[in-house]
């Protein structure tokens, strides 16, 4: 099996300016960098009309993020990660035409996907940061706002990449069946878990064991109507004064991107 291909789904356009002036109130903002806006993760915290209504079609307790690395941005979180290259020159910024996985969800989270995309298709959107009175300050917010006065709100959190350094990165099949298993805390329970190799053309060749996995994986949530294949980021954080050994080590599991993921048929047997 491949991996599902990307494929273009709409023309975005932007631009970055230090005031927002559609909306019926006004924001102060500063205009930003790529280094800044790389140095985060950006959650969605906000989604309204220039009345401050909610947007239409937007979650309440939304789990979209919006991520820059280098030239390009991935809005992740929904249905389907959507990506696009962009550039800034002065305070506009020009993204180009985004590409998105094929996947089908739930309506509603297919629904916040378009959302997310027709909030910025064909727009010259108006971002920038608050809360930036000093450079040290560990959770700025990015406004970014339309034409029609609607508005995202995005919180920062530093990257992993920023409190870890690079990542390993790996490909984990998720069981939807669960199993018991003893932690340092007493029972509970585990994911199932494999790791799935691919060659350089995309293509599955093999698949590792199941084992049982007590840890978590930041930005996603077990299913276990689903069976799915997920390509995280693996960092490895040192205590602070350990030896330097890999006994020493604790590591921290962020998604990256789900790249399959199927319903399970509950007639069908479970993992042993």
């Amino acid at each position: 099996m491949t991996i599902k291909k990307m494929v273009v789904t709409a023309l975005i356009a932007g631009s970055l300016t230090a005031c927002a002036h559609t909306s019926d109130h006004k924001v102060n903002m500063r205009a930003a960098s790529v280094q800044q806006l790389g140095a985060y993760e950006w959650q969605l915290v906000e989604a309204t009309d220039r009345h401050g209504r909610p947007l239409a079609n937007f979650k309440t307790n939304s789990a979209l993020k919006l991520s820059f690395a280098g030239q390009r941005l991935n809005v992740s979180g929904g249905c389907n990660s959507i990506g696009s290259a962009y550039q800034l020159s002065g305070q506009d910024m020009q993204i180009q035409a985004p590409m998105s996985t094929m996947m089908a969800c739930a309506p509603d989270v297919m629904a916040q996907d378009a959302a997310i995309i027709a909030f910025m298709n064909g727009q010259k959107l108006h971002a920038g940061l608050l809360n930036t009175e000093n450079a040290q300050n560990a959770q700025p917010q990015l406004w970014i706002e339309n034409r029609r006065g609607e508005h995202l709100l995005w919180r920062g959190v530093p990257t992993a990449t920023a409190q870890y350094g690079q990542p390993t990165v790996v490909f984990w099949e998720i069981s939807p069946q669960t199993q018991t298993c003893q932690t340092d805390n007493g029972a509970a329970q585990c994911l199932k878990v494999r790791e799935v190799f691919y060659n350089d053309q995309g293509v599955k060749v093999k698949t590792g064991v199941w084992r049982n996995f007590a840890g978590t994986i930041d930005g996603w949530q077990f299913n276990p109507a689903e069976n799915q294949v997920l390509r995280l980021n693996v960092y490895e954080v040192k205590p602070a004064g350990a030896a330097d050994d890999a006994t020493a080590s604790q590591y921290v599991y962020k998604l990256d991107q789900i790249i399959e993921r199927s319903v399970v048929n509950s007639s069908k047997s479970r993992h042993k």
